[in-house]
């Protein structure tokens, strides 16, 4: 079970950062565009977002807190895999708190009813997904570490290889 959760923990971390990520990576392109042009970006291109990036923020959180629990008593491993759980709650806050009131409020928006302060909303949903991604990648890289802390750094057969050469000398 332990391997299960590992591998769907940093599934789900891996999805997230690379929905987040692609946020930060347009923001430049974004910023170039009229309101009606972004409005249309906005209307048209991220349905699938929210669907696989929620589904994969709730289950990542669910995963990891499992995780957690399996790895109690395991020391620096449990804090970095309690400290993914708690990236994982926190890009759920950003979510639910900024991002879903500002696209509820975006996707009622037309061209001719776009407000003089669009940039304002625009940047503030933008910040949001920043903080979804610095929150994403140190999600992933704390898995990371708890799955490289638990690998021993020399495998069993390369024991058994190191003794049967040590034993020729």
């Amino acid at each position: 079970m332990l391997k299960t959760l590992r591998f769907l923990s940093l599934i789900c971390a891996a999805l997230v950062l690379g929905l987040t990520l692609t946020h930060d990576l347009e923001i430049a392109g974004k910023h170039m565009l009229s309101g009606a042009n972004w409005l249309t970006v906005q209307h048209t291109f991220y349905g699938g977002f929210a669907i696989v990036g929620g589904s994969a923020e709730v289950l990542g959180l669910l995963s990891t807190g499992l995780l957690a629990f399996l790895l109690r008593g395991q020391g620096t491993t449990l804090r970095v895999t309690l400290i993914a759980a708690l990236c994982f709650a926190g890009m759920l806050v950003l979510f639910t708190f900024g991002n879903h009131p500002l696209n509820q409020q975006i996707a009622s928006w037309t061209p001719e009813t776009l407000p003089r302060d669009w940039r304002v909303v625009r940047d503030a949903w933008d910040r949001f997904h920043a903080a979804s991604s610095v929150l994403s990648v140190l999600s992933f890289v704390c898995l990371l570490i708890a799955l490289l802390r638990d690998i021993p750094s020399v495998l069993p057969d390369e024991q058994a290889d190191a003794a049967n050469v040590l034993s020729r000398c």
